[in-house]
C-alpha cells in the first residue's frame, strides 16, 4: 500500500467520521439549545417570583392588622415551597444526568445553565421562607394582646407566664 493509498483511506475514514459526527451532532445541538433555553425561561421566572417575594416581604411593615387570619396565605405560601424544593431536587437530578453525558462538554453550557436554575430555585426557597417567618410574625405583633386575669401581687410569674404565652 502506497503512502497515496494510506492517505485517500485517511481521507475517507475523516469524511466519513465528520459526516457521522454531523448528524449525531445537529440532533444534539437540537435538544442542548432546547435545553438551554428552557433553563433560561425557568430560572427567570423563578428569580421573578423571588423579586416578588422579597418585595412583598419588605412591604410587610407598611400594614398593621393581621395579614393571614386564617392561614390561608401561610399554607399556600408553604405549599408553594414544598413545589420549589422538588423543582430544585429535579433539577440537581438532571445536572448530574448532563454531567454523566459524555456526548456534552464543559462548552455546551448545560451544566452552568442547571447550576443557575438551581440556584434560582434555592434562593426563591429561601425568599419564601423569610416571607412565611415574617408574615407569622407580624401577625402575632398584630394580634390583639388583653388579658382579663387580674393577679394579686404575689403572682407576677404567672403574669409574666401569661403575656409571654399570648
Amino acid at each position: 500500500m502506497t503512502r497515496l493509498d494510506i492517505e485517500r483511506l485517511e481521507l475517507r475514514d475523516f469524511t466519513a467520521g465528520v459526516q457521522a459526527d454531523a448528524a449525531r451532532s445537529l440532533a444534539l445541538l437540537r435538544a442542548i439549545e432546547s435545553t438551554l433555553a428552557w433553563l433560561e425561561r425557568l430560572s427567570g421566572q423563578l428569580c421573578a417570583n423571588a423579586a416578588f417575594a422579597e418585595k412583598a416581604n419588605a412591604g410587610l411593615n407598611q400594614f398593621s392588622g393581621v395579614i393571614d387570619p386564617d392561614d390561608s396565605i401561610q399554607r399556600a405560601l408553604e405549599a408553594a415551597q414544598t413545589d420549589v424544593e422538588e423543582l430544585y431536587n429535579l433539577l440537581i437530578e438532571k445536572r448530574q444526568h448532563g454531567r454523566d453525558d459524555h456526548q456534552l462538554t464543559e462548552e455546551d453550557g448545560i451544566e452552568v445553565a442547571y447550576t443557575e436554575a438551581i440556584t434560582a430555585a434555592a434562593d426563591l426557597n429561601n425568599v419564601i421562607n423569610t416571607l412565611r417567618w415574617n408574615i407569622g410574625e407580624h401577625d402575632i405583633d398584630a394580634e390583639p394582646k388583653s388579658l382579663n386575669k387580674t393577679y394579686e401581687t404575689k403572682d407576677v410569674d404567672n403574669m409574666f407566664d401569661d403575656l409571654l404565652a399570648s
